[in-house]
């Protein structure tokens, strides 16, 4: 992001910012990059306009940074990124709905300035802001719906629109979070016409399905179409199923997403990351088991019988899988494990009728049989239900707690001795100090009495 605080060569002050505007506007501009003033930010901004084509672009923008200064906007006018939104709103300028110098400045921030104007330049109708904030970004489509729909316009109608659209998609896309981009809102708004939850919508809507290809539009309707009626869709998990979507497409031009299901398509997509992997890494490899004695514990929640176990991962796509369901580069510890004395265990839950879930990722030192880490998923710490197993798998499999860290700074000093468990200060140390405390003061008073 470009700013330009240093702005003391040209200050803001009356006449010398105008005096430099129709200076520059009147020159012959060569491009010119900014080097952190304000005439060469200007200078590169009025060389991105013409004089013979598109005149209204140079003038609007010449206008905008006239009316900014009449209003004060001081401190909109010394930032690069906010001069960058007035010539946004200058390309433009023939689409207006109200005159420039009608706009009044109501507040200090120039964020908030540069909003009200855009309103004020192109909205009669009110509009969604995430289409609001195009004029902050780069694409001009955007920019453009944003103009059709505040002059009434239908979200239908608006150019160049990727995708078709029924009556409750367009109505859902108004009105779609502030914090999409508009693709994503597009996205959203597909999956909630097809009947999807509001919570899968949004999963659908920030995933890569909102990178919609036209050419490709038919089939990717009829993906959204597919995990709209999902109810458990999980954001990691869909677009892992998107990246082998996608794949089998190129490979497939009649791929179709008929007679699949969720869990199969899940499934395909795991198994082709793994060869994706393996093809990447070259040779698998595989190790010996360590012999630790593993964890395993059975206990009974919610009346059903439930297994706590630890299992050791022993080639290159074991790791592979525990990285990819944990989230975390486990897979790169393969060279570890095969040459370096280190074993990884994975603590897992199982409950009969239900998927294996994975609790925590333990990297274990086998010289010194001792636990090196212990993570859960994306990295977090063990939950308190995993700590206790662990604790009890270190017990029964006879290998060594994770140490705690200790911190130099919170050590007892060389004077310090342990009393019965407790850090006292050393007594010698005391003595010798209050000798020498005794000493200056007996030698300060005898001066002070002669």
């Amino acid at each position: 992001m470009k700013t330009n605080w240093n702005t003391k060569n040209i200050n803001i002050r009356e006449n010398s910012f105008l005096k430099l505007v129709e200076k520059i506007d009147k020159s012959n501009n060569k491009p010119t990059r900014y080097k952190g003033t304000i005439e060469t930010m200007l200078l590169e901004f009025f060389g991105k306009t013409s004089k013979k084509k598109y005149i209204w672009k140079r003038a609007t923008f010449k206008r905008l940074l006239i009316h900014t200064y009449n209003q004060k906007c001081y401190g909109l006018l010394r930032d690069y990124n906010s001069v960058e939104v007035l010539l946004h709103i200058s390309t433009f300028g023939n689409r207006m709905v109200n005159n420039i110098e009608n706009w009044e400045r109501k507040g200090f921030d120039k964020e908030e300035q540069l909003r009200s104007l855009i309103k004020h330049s192109f909205a009669i109708y009110e509009t969604p802001i995430f289409l609001e904030n195009a004029f902050f970004g780069v694409d001009k489509k955007f920019m453009l719906w944003f103009i059709q729909l505040g002059k009434g316009k239908s979200v239908k109608e608006l150019t160049q629109m990727p995708i078709r659209l029924t009556s409750k998609m367009a109505h859902e896309f108004k009105n779609a979070p502030n914090v999409f981009e508009p693709n994503q809102a597009l996205c959203f708004a597909q999956a909630l016409g097809f009947g999807a939850s509001l919570k899968t919508a949004k999963v659908i809507g920030f995933s890569k399905l909102s990178n919609i290809n036209e050419s490709e539009e038919k089939f990717w309707v009829t993906v959204v179409q597919f995990f709209a009626k999902e109810t458990t869709l999980k954001a990691t998990e869909l677009n892992q199923m998107l990246d082998y979507l996608a794949y089998k497409l190129r490979e497939n031009k009649s791929f179709s997403m008929k007679s699949r299901t969720q869990k199969a398509l899940l499934f395909q997509a795991n198994e082709w990351q793994k060869r994706v992997y393996r093809d990447e890494i070259g040779n698998v490899l595989n190790w010996q088991a360590s012999g630790i004695k593993p964890l395993y514990l059975e206990e009974f929640e919610n009346g059903k019988p439930v297994v706590y176990k630890t299992v050791e991962l022993l080639n290159s796509i074991s790791l592979f899988d525990e990285g990819n369901v944990m989230h975390y580069c486990v897979a790169g510890y393969d060279e570890d494990c095969k040459y370096n004395g280190i074993a990884i265990f994975s603590l897992q839950k199982e409950t009969i009728g239900k998927s294996i879930t994975r609790l925590a990722t333990i990297e274990i030192g086998l010289k010194q049989r001792q636990i090196f880490e212990a993570k859960a998923k994306y990295n977090d710490e063990p939950s308190v239900k995993s700590s206790e197993l662990i604790d009890l798998w270190v017990k029964s499999s006879k290998i060594k707690p994770m140490e705690e860290e200790v911190y130099e700074a919170f050590l007892p000093d060389d004077n310090v001795r342990v009393d019965n468990g407790v850090y006292v200060a050393d007594k010698n140390y005391d003595t010798v100090t209050v000798i020498k405390v005794v000493f200056w003061i007996l030698y300060f008073i005898v001066k002070a009495l002669l």
